[in-house]
Formats: structure tokens, sequence, C-alpha cells
């Protein structure tokens, strides 16, 4: 069983695009604009999954397991039309934008030159790097269209609501909670407005939240780029190279201190703002939703369970290096008040909306 990270796959599916394109049009892979384009590809997966989208491109990685797509009762033909989609999906949208793409090049080398000619000028490079990140902007909006689509067009009404049950079940793993998912909770549209309200008002801070995951997701890719330097020279098999790729990335995670010290910043910060948004959701749950709430974060079915222990291990923070020291257990070591497993609901908030459903309050 492969191993799982919560933004995993979103992040391929978003900046394996923006790779491609920049290969394509020879571009440096380590320029300002790539490391740009890298950088709104990030912000573009943590605004989707705030959104609610982002879960759905999880869903797609998650339904490559046997065990999850038993749970949900996706069919092997589902899956296969879904597999379909997204595999034809980068190609078929390379395509669609290749022509417009080669016009408007060959009109741009008409009036500024070639961009990568020894003696181009700055400002011709940068104006044709911001042509790149444009075309990856509208690239990767379709894309995720289309592979949202892929989903939601081809399980049911009653997949996709157990898939949102998983989303609460899986809540003490996530660092960004959308409002989306209490949607399985049988919502009035009261409430709905209530949490819409929420995640506007919450949005600013989500936002330098964000921030702060992306300049750490960018050091690391930095730090694991600097590793890897000559140890992929000469190797060509593909799994060969996966291989060192994900060694390099393991030791710069699990061993760097710079990063452990980031990581640990990044999630005391998170933490601070998850509780909070937590908080002002669950206050608009009632108490029968409530107590439907806990029952799927304390009670989750099994394929839920095996995804949660899969992301405990990958972050190096499951119940198998407990009898380990923390700093020489090769795992992530959360620092004071960070964010750990387990943390679905504030526990100071559990005891006091417990005891507050014990004694009603009447109908408002």
């Amino acid at each position: 069983m492969k191993t799982i990270t919560i933004y995993g796959l979103t992040a391929i599916l978003l900046l394996g695009l923006t790779a491609l394109a920049f290969a394509q049009s020879n571009s440096p892979m380590s320029s300002p604009a790539m490391q740009q384009a890298q950088r709104d590809g990030h912000k573009q997966m943590m605004n989707s999954f705030w959104n609610g989208e982002g879960s759905i491109l999880m869903a797609i990685d998650l339904l490559q397991q046997d065990d999850f797509r038993e749970g949900l009762g996706v069919s092997k033909e589902q899956h296969q039309r879904i597999q379909d989609t997204i595999r034809n999906t980068s190609t078929s949208v390379h395509a669609d934008f290749d022509m417009s793409f080669h016009e408007e090049m060959n009109a741009f080398m008409m009036e500024h030159g070639n961009p990568f000619a020894d003696d181009a000028s700055d400002e011709t490079r940068e104006k044709f790097s911001e042509i790149q990140m444009r075309r990856i902007a509208e690239m990767t909006k379709i894309s995720t269209e289309r592979m949202i689509n892929a989903v939601n067009d081809n399980l049911t009404s009653a997949q996709l609501k157990k898939f949102k049950e998983f989303q609460i079940s899986l809540m003490s793993e996530l660092p960004i909670v959308s409002t989306s998912m209490f949607e399985v909770l049988d919502l009035s549209d009261k409430q709905k407005e209530q949490l819409d309200r929420i995640r506007k008002d919450m949005k600013p801070e989500f936002e330098k939240f964000a921030d702060k995951i992306i300049d750490a997701q960018m050091k690391f890719s930095e730090k694991v780029e600097d590793a890897l330097e000559g140890k992929l020279e000469g190797v060509t098999d593909s799994e060969e190279q996966t291989k060192i790729r994900k060694e390099i990335q393991d030791n710069v995670r699990r061993n760097d201190p710079e990063m452990q010290r980031i990581t640990n910043e990044v999630m005391g910060t998170g933490k601070k703002f998850t509780d909070e948004l937590k908080i002002a959701m669950f206050d608009v749950l009632t108490d029968e939703q409530w107590v439907r709430m806990l029952d799927l974060i304390d009670n989750p079915p099994d394929y839920a369970k095996k995804v949660i222990a899969q992301i405990r291990k990958e972050m190096g923070t499951d119940d198998s290096s407990t009898d380990t020291p923390a700093d020489m257990s090769g795992g992530w070591v959360p620092g004071p008040g960070s964010w750990r497993p387990g943390d679905a609901i504030p526990e100071g908030y559990r005891i006091e909306r417990n005891t507050r459903s014990r004694f009603p309050r009447g109908e408002e």
C-alpha cells in the first residue's frame, strides 16, 4: 500500500503541468518565473482545499486503493472512467493551448525578438515569463475543473456523501478544514449561510496561514533539489529515480534542523488558526449534528482508519515510534503547542460542548 501525503496528488497535478509547460519552452526550472509559477500552483492548491474542491482532487489519489474504493462502493468501471479522464487531461489541455500559444509566441518574437537568445534583454525575458505564467494558470484552471468533474460525474450522490463523511473522519489529519464537508450533516439554509459568512470572515487569516505553508514548501523543495544535485546523473530507470528522490525527501523532512524548526512554526500557526475556525463552525451545529460528527471522528470506518495510519506513518507521527526518543526516531518532532494528530476537536471545546449538550438551551 503506497503512502499518502494529504496534498500529494494535488500538488503533482497542479505543479506537474507547470513543470511540463516550462520544459516544453526550454525555460530554466530554477528561473524566477518557474519559482513564481510554483508559488502560484501551491496557492491555487491551498485555495482549492479552502473552497472544498481540493478534497475531490484528493479523492483521485485515494481511489487508487482497493480498500478505499470498496469502502465508498466504487466499481471498477467507475474508477476506470475516472482514470481515463485524468489520463487524457494533460494531453488534451496542452493540445488545446498549443496552437494559440504558438501564434502568440510568433507575434511576441516579431515584436520583441527571441527570449531564449543569449543577447535577449531582461525586459524581453520578463515579458515572455509573464506570458508563460498566464498560460500555465489557464491550463491549470481548466485541468483542475476537468478532474473535479471526472469525479463528480462518475460517482453517485451516495458515494460523494460517504466521501464527505470520510473527510470529517479525517479531520484530525487535515491542516485545512473546509466548511463543505459539513454539508453531509444535513445543514439548514440558515446554517449554510452562517458557515459561508465564517469562511468569508476568516479568509484573511487563512491567506496568512497559506503563505506560511507555501514558504515552508518552497524551502523544502529548495533543500531537496540541492541534496539531489548529481544524484540522478546516469540513472535512467524511472523507479530508481523515484526511489532516490523519495529517500532524499525523507531525509530532509526528518533530519534537517531548519526544516523541523520551520515545520514546527507553521504547525503552531496552523493550530491557532484551525482551532478558531473549527470552534466557529462547530457552534453552528445543532446537538444532533454535533453527536453525529463526533461519531464519525471517534469511530471512523476501517478504510478511513487505514488512510489515517498511512498519513501518520508518512509524517513520522504514528504510534510505532512512541517508545523511541523523539529526536532519534527519524520522525517529525512537534514543537510546543504545535498541531498533532488526534486534535480533530480542541479538547477544551469538546468538554464544554458536551456539557452544554447535557443541559440544552431552548430553541433559538
